[in-house]
């Protein structure tokens, strides 16, 4: 009998089941120095329920959890964050410090160490996929923390660990355990992630009604999107958005809603907070280490621009941003320092947008003639598919002379929103090739939707397209000669679309690399 109820307590004091993570997700990525950073998706699949949490360094701290959620964010099956989320507060305690309340844990670390820290025995099966918008809340607070360029992950090194905790107490805590040796970062102890905002359910579903509805009226890509049912997605959000108690539960119901449009341009704020569901794969053909070796003389205007010159007159601009108001002036400034060279690279593969008058003024130094570069339409009727007259958007010829020489610019898929206008641009001029890739195929000339309790959304309100009439909207604009790279492939000695570029240039007659300004 004695031995039955050994075998009972046994048995009930396991989980009813167990996961081995590291199968599910085998690491195929470490650390290297230049290593690209990774894009990350994060679905339901990811979320699992553990019924316990524990990590501690003896003699400098001790961190548990009992029953919680934990959610990955993952590159091709490698783990490259993870939050866990305890039902209850959990315990952290440090050596000659009073215990605190966890009340939620942001993690970063190399993933081959994922069955240590989540052992197959602690992990129960899926969680609820309601956790992924709280988890995708912390990334977006804490991803600048650490092992990050750009806001994405890269893989940290296998002996460094990240234990980033929000306490019940107020302050955040950030461990750092590396080496053998733990260090607490006071650095972050002021930036915890802000509560909400108390707000009365009825005037968090007020607020999501405005907000469907401005969106239902006045946002033009509907045509583009066939398998949305708005009043369906509107019906399923605006229940989360009902149950709402602070203005963050407003905002994740927003973001929720906005999300069903997979528009890289709807996207909701609350205070400091930026929410947006919605991501996909924009992987960046660049290397700004390469671009340094490659042009030692590289010179920084400060105004979002960058400029050099090889040995053998080819010039070099990159146009990084389009939010300097004087971008016009630097622009024609650098023209003047390279109006001797014979041929011109514009790199706009690190520019993710801004003002397209800006884009314009960059432009109109190379454009010969005024030239149409793009066409957009806006709603004009009730009905989703309902769209005003095709609008033509022109560029033409400013300053006292145009750089005529061969150009090549540069484009990928992180050339983004104002800065794909910059790229049409350039594209309808006729000493222009564009090289790279396609770019990211998003446009909104949006106007913002300023809700209770700090919270915007920003509402598309154009269908953009490029010259020939085609939505870029998920698509973007080719370019005219495709370099296939993978970002494995661009390394700190290494940038293939720039070297094609290079290379291409060389490769014209002397005939016609002669400068813009004889």
């Amino acid at each position: 009998m004695r031995t039955l109820l050994i075998l009972l307590a046994t048995l009930f004091s396991q989980p009813l089941s167990s996961t081995d993570l590291a199968k599910l997700y085998p690491a195929t990525l470490d650390f290297f120095e230049g290593q690209p950073t990774r894009e990350w998706t994060c679905t339901k699949n990811d979320v699992w329920e553990l019924d316990s949490f524990h990590f501690e360094e003896p003699g400098d701290f001790e961190l548990t959890l009992a029953k919680s959620v934990v959610v990955f964010g993952v590159h091709e099956k490698n783990v490259v964050w993870a939050v866990v989320l305890p039902q209850e507060p959990g315990t952290l305690k440090r050596e000659k410090e009073k215990p605190e309340s966890v009340s939620s844990i942001w993690m970063r670390f190399n993933p081959a160490r994922l069955a240590e820290l989540f052992p197959a025995k602690s992990v129960i099966g899926h969680g609820s996929e309601d956790a992924i918008g709280r988890a995708r809340r912390l990334c977006t607070w804490k991803i600048s923390s650490g092992w990050q360029a750009g806001n994405l992950p890269v893989i940290p090194k296998k002996d460094s660990l990240v234990l980033d905790c929000d306490t019940v107490e107020g302050p955040r805590r950030y461990l750092v355990v590396e080496g053998g040796r733990v260090e607490l970062v006071g650095a972050f102890e002021n930036r915890p992630l802000p509560k909400g905002v108390p707000m009365e359910p009825a005037a968090a579903a007020a607020a999501f009604d405005t907000v469907w509805d401005a969106f239902d009226k006045e946002y033009a890509k509907f045509a583009l999107l066939p398998e949305v049912d708005w009043k369906k997605s509107g019906d399923f959000w605006r229940a989360r958005a009902a149950k709402a108690t602070t203005n963050i539960d407003l905002a994740l119901a927003l973001d929720g809603l906005t999300s069903e449009l997979r528009d890289l341009h709807a996207w909701v704020s609350c205070g400091d907070e930026f929410f947006q569901s919605y991501q996909r794969s924009r992987p960046l053909n660049a290397s700004y280490k390469a671009l340094q070796n490659t042009f030692p003389n590289l010179k920084e205007a400060k105004h979002d621009c960058q400029w050099a010159r090889t040995s053998d007159d080819i010039g070099y601009l990159a146009i990084d941003n389009l939010g300097d108001k004087e971008l016009g002036k630097y622009v024609d400034e650098i023209l003047e320092e390279l109006k001797d060279t014979t041929a011109l690279i514009v790199d706009l593969r690190f520019n993710g947008g801004g003002d397209e008058l800006l884009a314009r003024e960059a432009a109109s130094r190379f454009v010969d003639k005024k030239r149409m570069y793009s066409k957009n339409q806006y709603r004009n009727g009730p009905k989703h598919d309902q769209l005003g007259p095709v609008l033509e958007r022109e560029v033409e010829p400013r300053g006292p002379w145009r750089y005529t020489a061969p150009v090549v610019l540069l484009q990928g898929q992180k050339t983004f929103s104002s800065a794909e206008s910059l790229a049409a641009m350039f594209s309808v001029c006729p000493q222009v090739t564009t090289m790279g890739d396609r770019t990211g195929g998003s446009s909104a000339n949006p106007r913002r939707l300023e809700l209770q309790g700090g919270v915007k959304v920003n509402l598309p309100r154009w269908n953009d397209m490029g010259p020939d009439g085609k939505p870029i909207e998920g698509v973007g604009l080719a370019p005219k000669i495709e370099i296939k790279a993978k970002p494995e492939g661009f390394t700190a000695v290494k940038d293939p679309v720039l070297e094609a570029a290079l290379a291409h240039l060389r490769k014209l007659p002397k005939k016609d690399r002669r400068p813009s300004k004889r």
